[in-house]
């Protein structure tokens, strides 16, 4: 009797393991459909990672994540839909937070980058335990989402394997400089720029108190202080883009934040743009001066882009660089070009 209870139970054994096989293909099938999709089009986060934000999933199995960063005022739900269309349609699965504590329409008020932060770390997380496909993750952050994104890295956020969450880094007229934005603003507030003054109280608040209250805090979030714990972090490489006639976010702010990077021995690219060609115009700092004189003055440069353009030179050129990245032309460290467009032409200028 005791024989055939044995052979039963090896029978049983069999059988469940051969169940469990035949379930491999069904969990496979199931998680490729978790990370693809044939529809041209971008999904609300909340349901899967409990952030408000998008994602998308390209047609193919990735083998690339993007985290997106916005704007000042530039939630994802509002401004982000063509750009996550357009990274599926490169064969990445994408996804943008819109930052825990971001207020509604019609303002989307706050610089709430530290939340931005956390929020990246966890849609990333969540995405690459969804998708096994996933070997390497990008973060972007464009102007406000330089700061973002840059705390992100700053973080030595892991993967679940202890190797580091986020590969590459595109800072895109990033406010990688808090400290000094705040500052500027609070100049320029009292002249009556409502711009000015909403960044300048946002930043506070995000702050707990003015920079005199909240030093260390200011500190903590100035993301060009940080540069130790982002080459800590394992950071593999990074691609910086700004204009150099940025009226909001000032050029300085890239340029050192390229040069810590380089310092802290990290591959760092560096795109300076220039003339804006036929592309849609940003704001400029001499259109800012030469149009209180002239209120008919349009700059012939590129300035500081909104993030949802498809024609602005400093925007288009971050997306291209990054489409290029993820076709395989890797971050070559010590790069320095120069974009500049007239009508009809493009120039670049490279080492």
């Amino acid at each position: 009797m005791g024989r055939v209870l044995t052979m039963k139970k090896l029978i049983g054994v069999a059988v469940l393991g051969i169940l469990l096989l035949s379930l491999v293909p069904i969990a496979n099938a199931r998680s490729a459909r978790a990370c693809t999709d044939g529809a041209d089009a971008s999904f609300q986060t909340q349901s899967l990672t409990g952030n408000s934000g998008l994602y998308s999933r390209p047609s193919k199995t990735p083998t690339t994540l993007v985290v997106f960063d916005h704007g000042y005022q530039k939630p994802a739900t509002a401004y982000w839909d063509e750009h996550l269309r357009d990274a599926a349609t490169h064969g990445v699965l994408a996804v943008a937070p819109d930052y825990t504590g971001i207020g509604g329409a019609p303002d989307y008020r706050g610089w709430d980058v530290s939340a931005g932060a956390t929020d990246s770390i966890t849609d990333a997380k969540y995405f690459l335990a969804t998708c096994p496909s996933i070997k390497e993750v990008v973060i972007m952050g464009i102007s406000m989402g330089g700061n973002a994104s840059g705390l992100a890295v700053a973080a030595d956020a892991k993967r679940s394997d202890g190797s580091p969450l986020f590969d590459y880094w595109f800072d895109v007229e990033g406010a990688t400089d808090v400290t000094e934005t705040y500052l500027e603003a609070r100049a320029v507030a009292p002249s009556g720029n409502t711009y000015a003054d909403m960044a300048y109280h946002d930043i506070e608040k995000e702050m707990g108190g003015s920079i005199d209250q909240a030093p260390d805090q200011y500190q903590k979030e100035t993301v060009v202080s940080r540069v130790a714990d982002i080459g800590a972090s394992g950071l593999k490489g990074a691609v910086v883009v700004h204009g150099f006639d940025d009226g909001l976010v000032p050029y300085n702010q890239s340029r050192e934040m390229a040069n810590v990077l380089r310092a802290n021995s990290i591959p760092t690219e560096f795109y300076s743009i220039g003339g804006r060609g036929k592309g849609e115009s940003g704001t400029t700092l001499t259109g800012d001066v030469a149009g209180q004189a002239d209120p008919g003055y349009e700059s012939p440069f590129a300035g500081h882009g909104a993030e949802e353009s498809k024609t602005q030179l400093v925007i288009t050129t971050a997306f291209d660089r990054l489409w290029s990245f993820i076709k395989g032309t890797k971050v070559t460290a010590d790069q320095e070009t120069v974009v500049s467009e007239t009508p009809g032409a493009r120039h670049h200028r490279g080492r």
